[in-house]
């Protein structure tokens, strides 16, 4: 997918660092992001599963946008730019970014992709916008799903999410 985008898109390679895995090196890169200047685009890739999304946990903390798929990550509280899905269920990870105002619809085209790209760095006011949503899902708890999942595995029927919707 990597080496796609910089052929689909070749402005990109002027600016693109991969960091595929490396897991050491990726923790020091997250580290290293929340007190330094990160420039660029930066690609993550590992095999192991759980080092691929578990980067991005580290990662977010510092990125003002993340630019992914509509997967998991639709449900991130991070501002997001969604480009083509891969399965047919993504889809609908998409609609909910888009809903909750967090992230972008599914955009398809590379023009639209770059067309917004170049939106989010010289307007502002849209990362802006989508971090004032981001904390308006999060104090209704919209973020809180996996939390209330555990505590449903754990608790069963005396979990106060038992009985809820």
């Amino acid at each position: 997918v990597w080496e796609e985008l910089l052929t689909q898109i070749p402005e990109m390679k002027a600016f693109a660092t991969a960091h595929f895995d490396d897991w050491e090196a990726t923790q020091s890169f997250a580290r290293d992001a929340l007190t330094g200047e990160v420039k660029g685009i930066h690609g993550f890739w590992h095999a192991n599963i759980f080092q691929a999304v578990y980067c991005t946990n580290l990662l977010m903390r510092s990125c003002d946008v993340l630019v992914t798929k509509p997967s998991e990550f639709s449900f991130y509280p991070i501002p997001k730019l969604m480009i083509h899905r891969i399965g047919g269920h993504e889809a609908w990870g998409a609609i909910r970014a888009a809903e909750v105002g967090d992230g972008t619809y599914e955009m398809d085209q590379d023009a639209e992709v770059m067309g917004m790209l170049d939106s989010l760095q010289h307007d502002r006011y849209l990362v802006s916008f989508m971090c004032d949503r981001i904390q308006e899902a999060n104090c209704i708890g919209i973020y809180n799903g996996a939390y209330k999942a555990v505590d449903l595995a754990v608790h069963g029927l005396d979990s106060p999410w038992a009985h809820v919707g």
